[in-house]
């Protein structure tokens, strides 16, 4: 044992330092929250709320703001009112949407079912997941409840019975077979229910042939069932509001395109202002409290600029960030998707003089509206790009947009494999392997070649 004496430099990260990172990172609906909770915990400061606008006040807004606008802005914020089913006349709103929920426990309504009953309904009715499907284990469920498993299986027969057909299946095999089953009066549909019961996955394979060996029936036949299958609603709970509440998605940063250049702007309005308590002020300036009060006053009143400080740091980092993703992606703001240019979050750092990690926390959950719909921030940096044969770079973005075109032009009757689309890909300059083909195809949730095929 013994004593030694090192030099070295190490690197401290105060706290300060840590608040100014998570403030940088943080969503405006995140900030929102943030500046509320702790103007709780804070006396001095104090939350003005901004007055809230109307759709159409605040198009005027808009429009007022950006007066040399031009016509293309102009169709997409008329489309921006057409959407909104705003008519102008004052701040009508339409009611909030029923829940699939609300919509079966409405028809059990006035049924011959006791309260004990109306009670089962109603826990199942919470337990549908976002497809409509009831997929818990139902001895999980009478053991929760502390009731008897066959009055949870007799409830959930029953719920089976609502609109819409297919509502609290176990999975989309039994979905689709209440549907058929509730379609089935006056019509022969046995063979379509023996598809979703036996082989759905072959259908999902698009394997015709198959199924038809199986069935022994002709593939005519398997054709129509498919007609048929396709029709249904794999999902009953769409169309009816999430139990959740809808999520809306608050843009950080909205670029508009003007006659010769874009307008960027950093979405600060929907943050309170932040002000001091006029009455905590005039007692720290008075003098008329002891030292500990007056510290603790002087300190909540740094602790206020700070935040401030932070948040204008903040708005200066994603306006520098938005005018870079801009400039280097122009063609995709004039022309839209498929326009992307290869970009890395490294560019942008070397190119703005911070760290990668500044611009990494920077575009986290940030959103960018602009005239072709609202995007995800790190949307800009495309995650790989290969050469072309002028050794040009090619974002994957419009690889992924040329494969598509591709896949559509085909004769779906003899469709590509993926090496022959990595073949024609190829012809137009672009070599990536046929490994990469079905990483890329798969990403679009596209079938291979066998399932494509129309017979």
């Amino acid at each position: 044992m013994g004593l030694e004496l090192k030099v070295g430099q190490i690197q401290k990260i105060s706290q300060n330092m840590i608040q100014q990172v998570n403030i940088l990172q943080m969503s405006s609906q995140e900030l929102t929250e943030y500046v509320k909770d702790l103007s709780m915990e804070n006396p001095v400061m104090d939350l003005k709320e901004r007055e809230p606008e109307n759709p159409e006040q605040e198009r005027l807004r808009k429009l007022e703001w950006l007066s040399d606008m031009d016509e293309q802005n102009r169709i997409y914020y008329r489309q921006e009112r057409e959407e909104s089913g705003d008519s102008g006349m004052g701040d009508q709103r339409e009611q909030e949407e029923e829940t699939l929920g609300e919509s079966l426990l409405q028809q059990l309504l006035g049924g011959p079912y006791s309260e004990y009953q109306m009670g089962i309904f109603k826990y199942l009715a919470e337990c549908l997941d976002s497809r409509g499907y009831f997929v818990d284990p139902l001895s999980e469920v009478a053991c929760h409840l502390g009731i008897p498993l066959e009055d949870i299986e007799e409830c959930l027969e029953i719920m089976k019975t609502l609109e819409p057909a297919g509502v609290c299946a176990a999975n989309l095999s039994e979905c689709l077979y209440i549907q058929l089953a509730s379609k089935e009066k006056g019509r022969e549909l046995e063979i379509e229910k023996r598809i979703v019961k036996e082989y759905l996955e072959l259908l999902g394979k698009n394997q015709l042939p198959a199924i038809a060996k199986r069935l022994e029936i002709p593939l005519e036949r398997v054709l129509k069932a498919k007609q048929e299958i396709q029709g249904l609603n794999p999902k009953p709970a769409s169309g009816y509001a999430d139990r959740g509440g809808l999520r809306y998605i608050t843009p950080d940063v909205t670029v508009v395109k003007l006659a010769d250049y874009f307008e960027i702007m950093v979405n600060e309005y929907v943050l309170p202002e932040i002000r001091l308590n006029k009455d905590y002020m005039k007692l720290l300036r008075s003098g008329d409290c002891d030292k500990e009060v007056r510290q603790y006053l002087s300190d909540k009143v740094r602790q206020m600029e700070q935040v401030q400080d932070y948040i204008s740091k903040r708005n200066k980092t994603l306006t520098r960030l938005a005018k870079f993703l801009v400039e280097e992606q122009k063609d995709f703001f004039q022309y839209g998707k498929g326009h992307l240019h290869p970009l890395r979050m490294r560019d942008a750092a070397e190119k703005l003089e911070v760290h990668e990690s500044t611009i990494s926390r920077g575009v986290k959950e940030k959103y960018l509206q602009c005239c072709w719909g609202i995007f995800p921030m790190d949307y800009f940096f495309t995650k790989g790009f290969v050469e072309d044969e002028n050794r040009e770079t090619i974002a994957t973005d419009r690889i992924l947009e040329i494969l598509k075109e591709i896949i559509e032009k085909e004769d779906k009757k003899k469709p590509y494999s993926d090496q022959k689309l990595a073949l024609k890909l190829a012809e137009q300059g672009i070599t990536i392997s046929r490994r990469t083909v079905a990483k890329y195809r798969e990403g679009m949730q596209i079938l291979d070649c066998r399932g494509r095929k129309e017979y």
